[in-house]
C-alpha cells in the first residue's frame, strides 16, 4: 500500500507510524415480479454483462464510454435494510438496467463460492430513466453486502453504481472464524484472531500501550481523504454486529475521514509474527472512483537495512482512465531500500506509480466462485517461510516467489486500511454522499511455533 515514494529510510523506520499517524421525479417504472430471488444470471445477462466486467476495466471488447447516470434515492447508501426492500433510482439517458446481488448456497444453486442473481430480469426504464424493483434482503446474506446496479443507452454509454447495505435479516454465510486453519497454515499454530464480535480496542492517545490496535496519531499518509484517529467527530472505526466497519466519509467542509488500523504501536510493540507465519483478512469494500481497500503487512526493525512490504490485497477502485470497474485486485511485495533481488527480472509499475518488485494482477472472475472483490467477502492471505513467501485468494495460491531476506528473519506486522485517492488519481464519490465503507469479517494469524514465555531467572 504504497500511495507515495518514499526514501528508503523513511520508508522503513515509519512506514507504520505514517500510516496509523498513518436521488426522483416522474412516473416510476416498477418491476411487477414478486419479490423472490430469480435464478443465477443466464445468457442474455451474461451478454449485457460482457462490456462490464473485464479485467483492468478498460472495456477493451467495445468502444464504451462509460458516464455517471445511475443514482439512487431509496434506500439510502450506506444503510440498514430488511426484509422486501424496494429499490429507486434513475438513470437519465440509458435505456436497460440489470440489478444483481450475490446469494449464498440454495437448493437450486448449491455452489459453495455461492452465485450471483438477476433481481429484476424484467426491469424496466422510463422515458426518463427511472426504475425500481424489489429486493428480497431476508434471501440473501446478512450482514453487510453490496446490490450492484447496470445500465446502457443502447449506444455506447454505460454505468454501473454499487449500494452498500447492511441486511439487518438474511441468512448467516460463512460469517467468523472458521473452525478449521487455512490450509496455508497447516501446522502452524494460532497466533492472533479477532472476529470483531465485541467493542473494538482502539488507543485513544499516543501512550495508550493498553490498547490492542492503533489508528492514526499524526504524520504523512497517502490517501487524499486523510486516515483519521477515532478520538475526532470523524471517527471512521466502529464495530456493527460482528463486523469491523471503516467508514470513510467527506462532509461539507472537511477534508474527510478514512481509516487504518493495526496492532503495532508507534514504539514498534504490540503484535508482530515472524516466518513462518500466515496472515488471513475476510473483508469487503466498495468498488468505486477513488476508493483503496488494502490488507497488507510490513517488517519491523530493519533500520537502514531497508523493510519488505507485502500487499495481499489492493482493490483499486473504479479505473481512473476509463471510468470502467476493475475487477483485478492487486497482489504486490515491495522490497524498500534493498538492491533488487536476483529472481526479479522485470520490475512493472503498479497503479500507483510505484515500482513493484513481485506483482500478481489477480482476476477474481477467473478464480474460484468468479465474483469480483467487490461483489461479495472474500478472503485474502499472504504466507512467510525463510525460503517463500506466498499469497492466497479464497485459500487459493494466486503467486509465489522466494522471500526477501528481511521477512524471512524479522518481525510482520499487519495493516488494514480503506483509503481514498492517491497514487495519482482522485476520488470522486458524490453520488454516493462522499461515503464509502469496508467490512472486516475477521483477521487472524499464525506461526510455526508457538509463543513461549521467557524462561524463569534462577534464585
Amino acid at each position: 500500500m504504497n500511495p507515495i515514494k518514499p526514501n528508503a529510510k523513511m520508508r522503513c523506520r515509519s512506514v507504520l507510524a505514517l500510516a496509523l499517524a498513518a436521488m426522483t421525479s416522474g412516473a416510476l417504472a416498477q418491476n411487477a415480479a414478486p419479490p423472490a430471488a430469480r435464478p443465477s444470471p443466464g445468457a442474455e445477462l451474461s451478454s449485457f454483462l460482457s462490456t462490464f466486467y473485464v479485467p483492468d476495466g478498460t472495456s477493451a471488447k467495445t468502444q464504451t464510454v462509460w458516464f455517471q447516470a445511475i443514482a439512487v434515492s431509496s434506500p439510502a447508501y450506506c444503510s440498514d435494510i430488511k426484509g422486501d426492500v424496494t429499490v429507486t433510482f434513475k438513470a437519465p439517458g440509458m435505456t436497460q438496467a440489470k440489478a444483481l446481488c450475490w446469494q449464498q448456497p440454495t437448493a437450486a444453486n448449491p455452489s459453495p463460492w455461492g452465485h450471483d442473481v438477476d433481481l429484476a430480469p424484467d426491469l424496466q426504464l422510463d422515458a426518463a430513466g427511472n426504475g425500481s424493483f424489489v429486493f428480497p434482503a431476508d434471501q440473501f446474506p446478512s450482514g453487510p453486502l453490496n446490490l450492484r446496479i447496470h445500465a446502457k443507452d443502447g449506444g455506447n454509454r454505460q454505468d454501473y453504481c454499487e449500494l452498500q447495505l447492511f441486511n439487518q435479516g438474511g441468512v448467516a454465510w460463512n460469517q467468523g472464524i472458521p473452525t478449521d486453519a487455512p490450509p496455508a497454515a497447516k501446522g502452524m499454530k494460532l497466533a492472533f484472531a479477532d472476529d470483531f464480535a465485541g467493542p473494538l480496542s482502539l488507543a485513544k492517545a499516543r501512550n495508550d500501550l493498553a490498547a490492542k490496535y492503533w489508528t492514526h496519531w499524526g504524520g504523512g499518509d497517502g490517501s487524499i481523504w486523510p486516515f483519521t484517529d477515532n478520538a475526532g467527530p470523524l471517527n471512521p472505526f466502529s464495530q456493527v454486529g460482528t463486523f469491523l466497519r471503516i467508514h470513510a466519509t467527506k462532509p461539507a467542509g472537511t477534508r474527510g475521514a478514512a481509516g487504518t488500523l493495526t496492532p503495532v504501536r508507534p514504539d514498534g510493540t504490540g503484535f508482530t509474527a515472524t516466518a513462518p507465519c500466515y496472515f488471513e483478512c475476510r473483508l469487503l469494500a466498495q468498488n468505486a472512483p477513488g476508493t483503496w481497500p488494502a490488507f497488507w503487512a510490513t517488517t519491523q526493525g530493519g533500520g537502514t537495512a531497508g523493510c519488505d512490504e507485502m500487499d495481499a490485497l489492493e482493490g483499486y477502485g473504479t479505473n481512473a482512465r476509463s471510468g470502467g470497474i476493475w475487477t483485478v485486485y492487486h497482489a504486490t511485495t515491495h522490497f524498500w531500500g534493498q538492491p533488487t533481488p536476483a529472481w526479479v527480472k522485470e520490475k512493472l509499475k503498479g497503479p500507483d506509480g510505484n515500482p513493484y518488485d513481485a506483482h500478481k494482477r489477480v482476476d477474481t472472475m477467473a478464480v474460484g466462485g468468479k465474483s469480483s472483490w467487490s461483489t461479495t467477502f472474500h478472503t485474502y492471505g499472504f504466507l512467510v517461510t525463510p525460503s517463500e513467501t506466498a499469497y492466497y485468494f479464497d485459500n487459493i495460491e494466486v503467486m509465489r516467489h522466494p522471500s526477501g531476506k528481511l521477512a524471512a528473519t524479522l518481525p510482520i506486522g499487519f495493516l488494514v486500511n480503506l483509503a481514498i485517492g492517491g497514487g495519482g488519481w482522485q476520488p470522486n464519490l458524490a453520488r454516493y454522499g462522499n461515503q464509502s465503507d469496508m467490512w472486516v469479517d475477521y483477521v487472524r494469524v499464525y506461526q510455526g511455533e508457538p509463543n513461549r514465555p521467557s524462561p524463569a531467572k534462577k534464585p
